[in-house]
């Protein structure tokens, strides 16, 4: 009887090692994909800043045209700096599921830059 107990006992503290060691691996990867989409969107903003200042040698229409999607991306960029936010505070059970939100946004970001970038091309 004293046998079951101890091995019920190391089975448990091996089970609840594992977990620890699970929960931190993913705090570090949740750390590292929060740093990387922190500079994903700074890298975004400054892309955003050099189309900003070649849009002020836009004809008067296609700079309304500009205007209008800088303002449909900044949406966006808020959608993307909200789900970082709430990626900070995530629990480990819930960070893969915002994690997929945050790369479906920056994802609707890039489409979005590219389409304006592809803009300047044509004009």
């Amino acid at each position: 009887m004293k046998r079951m107990c101890v091995f019920v006992i190391l089975i448990s503290f091996i089970f609840v090692g594992f977990q620890v060691a699970f929960s931190q691996e993913q705090k570090e990867q949740k750390g590292d994909y929060q740093k990387r989409m922190e500079a994903k969107l700074k890298e975004l903003n400054q892309k955003l800043e050099e189309l900003n200042s070649k849009a002020q040698e836009l004809k008067q229409d296609a700079k309304a045209e500009f205007d209008e999607q800088v303002k449909e991306l900044q949406k966006k960029q808020e959608v993307a700096k909200t789900k970082l936010k709430e990626l900070e505070s995530a629990s480990t059970k819930t960070w893969e599921k915002i994690k997929a939100e945050m790369e479906k946004v920056i994802s609707e970001i890039d489409e979005q830059y590219e389409k304006m970038k592809s803009h300047f091309k044509k004009t």
